[in-house]
C-alpha cells in the first residue's frame, strides 16, 4: 500500500465520502433538468413572454380590418399556443456547439497523448523544472495501490447515482419527506452550517461598528470638527463679528479709531 494511504485511512474515506456528495448533487442536476415534468413555463422569462404575447394579441384585435388582414399570419405565428409564449429548450447553435466538441475531444483524449511528456517520472520532472515537485517512489508505488481503492470513486460515483435517481426520479417525494423527517438537520445544511451568521457575528459586524467608531468619532467628531469644518466656523463666526462693525453709523468708526489710538500709545509709552 502507498504510504500515505497507510497513515492517513481518514482522510482517503473523506475523500470517497466528498465523491458520493459530488457524485449526488452532478448527477441530481442532471435529473432535476432533463427528467420529471417540465418547470420552464413556471419561470419568470417564460411568464413575461407569454404577458407580451398576450399584449401583442389584443393590439391585432383593435386594430383596423385591413391591417388585420395583412398581419394576422405573423399574429397566429406567435400566438401562445403551448402555454410558454413560444419558448422551448433548444439546442444550442453550431456557433456554439464546434468550440465545445473541439474541446470535448481535448479533455477526452489529451491524457492519453501527453501522459508520457507531462506525468511520467523522467520526462515529467524533466518538462516542470522544479515548477512542480515529482516523488518517483510514489509514482511507482501507484501501480501497487489496491484494487478496492483503485475502484473506490468509481463504486461512490455508482452510489450517488443511485441515492439520485431513487430520490428525484423512483420517488420525488422522498425529499420533502427526509427535510421533514430531519428537520434540524435539513435546515443546518440549508443555512451552509450557519457559516453566514458565524461570519457575519465574529467579523462583519464588529468591523462595522469600528467603522462607525471611526466614522462618527474620529473623521466627524475630530478631523472634520477641529480640521475643515472647524476652520471654517472660525471664519464665518470671525466675519459676522467684523460684519457688526461695519454699521455704516460715523460714531462707530470714532470709537474704532479711539481704541486704535488708545492701543499706539499704550505700546509706545509701555515700550
Amino acid at each position: 500500500r502507498m504510504r500515505g494511504m497507510a497513515g492517513v485511512p481518514s482522510a482517503f474515506w473523506v475523500g470517497v465520502f466528498v465523491a458520493l456528495l459530488t457524485s449526488f448533487y452532478s448527477w441530481r442536476v442532471v435529473f432535476l433538468t432533463f427528467y420529471g415534468q417540465p418547470r420552464w413555463v413556471q419561470s419568470e422569462h417564460i411568464q413575461h413572454a407569454i404577458h407580451d404575447a398576450h399584449d401583442h394579441g389584443h393590439e391585432h384585435h383593435d386594430a383596423p380590418a385591413e391591417e388585420d388582414a395583412g398581419h394576422a399570419p405573423h399574429a397566429r405565428d406567435h400566438a401562445p399556443a403551448t402555454g410558454t409564449g413560444g419558448y422551448h429548450p433548444h439546442e444550442s447553435p453550431w456557433v456554439m456547439l464546434i468550440p465545445l466538441l473541439l474541446l470535448s475531444v481535448g479533455a477526452i483524449a489529451a491524457g492519453f497523448v501527453f501522459h508520457g511528456y507531462f506525468i511520467e517520472p523522467e520526462a515529467g520532472a524533466h518538462f516542470w523544472k522544479g515548477a512542480l515537485a515529482f516523488n518517483e517512489h510514489l509514482m511507482h508505488e501507484m501501480h501497487a495501490v489496491p484494487l478496492g481503492v483503485k475502484l473506490s470513486a468509481t463504486i461512490a460515483m455508482l452510489l450517488g447515482l443511485g441515492i439520485a435517481w431513487y430520490a428525484y426520479i423512483k420517488r420525488p417525494s422522498f425529499p420533502a419527506a427526509f427535510a421533514a423527517q430531519f428537520n434540524v438537520l435539513y435546515t443546518f445544511f440549508l443555512r451552509k452550517w450557519y457559516f453566514d451568521e458565524i461570519y457575519n457575528f465574529l467579523f462583519v459586524r464588529p468591523a462595522f461598528a469600528i467603522g462607525r467608531l471611526l466614522w462618527k468619532a474620529g473623521d466627524e467628531g475630530t478631523i472634520d470638527r477641529f480640521g475643515p469644518n472647524g476652520i471654517a466656523r472660525l471664519v464665518q463666526y470671525g466675519s459676522a463679528g467684523a460684519a457688526r462693525l461695519q454699521s455704516g453709523y460715523l460714531y462707530t468708526y470714532a470709537f474704532i479709531m479711539l481704541i486704535g489710538l488708545t492701543a499706539a500709545l499704550t505700546w509706545v509709552i509701555a515700550g
